[in-house]
């Protein structure tokens, strides 16, 4: 490789290390701003001459680590969680503290049509605002506490890996799609479950799916569940692509989810017991009177199995990325 293509792979490479902590609408902007002032600062320490290694590496040495220089476009000079990480932790909390209470304004609107509205209720949406804010802190603060690295560069010789297959990367989408679906549902089944049910025309015709007084009483654990699957959504963001470290984060929040969710829903009393009966007379259906025989079938083994079946599918697609795509060519 003469000259010339190792400048420009190199280039590559600190550019696209530099966009996984760009956030925002303008992050192609910055990255053709960034390529002009890489050539700009080799034009003139070259004086006309083709770059080399050397010339290269002090140029990023004079740039700094990629996760600062993409701070300075981020406007990140304050942060409560440590320059490298706060893009990302800022991003996060934009989607989760946004979308969480209004998810339980819907719920609350959606109560409001249905005649099954309480005053009590509305204090669900600060509550979703501030447990967002609360688990999604807490957890990058543990993240920076254990010193994760998200910037694999280091001081002195610059190393860069090479810029990843488009199969190997993970979209930004996955992940921002992934923390929108946690917050409106987490929020909605753990403020708001009295809302999850069905609505029949006539008297008493809302049905709740599930026994109130016991999500309550269990919602510790489905906080739990909450954090790890923020924990994994973080990390896809953090990597970018499939890795090792990502792989592993995967297959442990998920068998903490798993195995929480089967111990819930194994051992208590979630569902509402009296739905089929309930729902069949609030709806003045008749003639499937069996329905209350199958009901426990249908929550205690179909349910948990297309819990524990997606999320096995879930664990094998990482793997299975990650041995294809990431393993082995990290440090290319």
């Amino acid at each position: 490789m003469d000259n010339q293509q190792y400048a420009k792979e190199q280039i590559n490479r600190y550019v696209y290390q530099v966009s996984r902590f760009l956030f925002g609408k303008n992050k192609e902007d910055i990255e053709k701003e960034i390529r002009s002032l890489i050539d700009d600062m080799l034009e003139t320490k070259c004086q006309g001459r083709e770059p080399d290694k050397a010339d290269i590496e002090a140029v990023f040495a004079e740039l700094g680590k990629p996760s600062v220089l993409a701070g300075k476009y981020n406007d990140s000079k304050r942060y409560l969680i440590g320059p490298d990480l706060f893009p990302i932790y800022w991003s996060v909390l934009r989607i989760v503290v946004l979308i969480a209470p209004a998810a339980m304004l819907l719920a609350n609107l959606i109560s409001i049509v249905t005649g099954t509205f309480s005053w009590e209720n509305l204090g669900g949406i600060f509550s979703a605002a501030f447990m967002s804010f609360a688990v999604v802190t807490l957890i990058f603060a543990v993240v920076e506490w254990k010193g994760v690295s998200v910037d694999k560069l280091f001081e002195g010789k610059i190393e860069l890996p090479p810029v990843p297959e488009k199969k190997a990367r993970i979209s930004r989408a996955n992940p921002i799609v992934g923390l929108i679906f946690l917050s409106i549902f987490t929020c909605i089944f753990i403020f708001a479950p009295q809302y999850i049910g069905f609505w029949t025309s006539g008297h008493s015709g809302y049905v709740p799916i599930f026994n109130i007084a016991v999500i309550k009483s269990v919602t510790g654990l489905f906080l739990i569940c909450f954090g790890t699957s923020i924990l994994k959504e973080i990390f896809k963001l953090i990597e970018g692509r499939y890795t090792l470290r990502l792989m592993i984060v995967t297959i442990f929040c998920n068998a903490i989810n798993l195995a929480l969710i089967i111990y819930i829903f194994r051992y208590f009393p979630i569902w509402n017991d009296h739905f089929p009966g309930q729902f069949l007379a609030a709806a003045q259906i008749t003639g499937f009177s069996e329905l209350q025989d199958k009901w426990n079938f249908i929550t205690q083994n179909i349910f948990l199995g297309v819990v524990a079946f997606g999320t096995v599918m879930d664990t094998l697609t990482c793997v299975v990325k990650t041995l294809v795509y990431g393993l082995g060519r990290q440090e290319e």
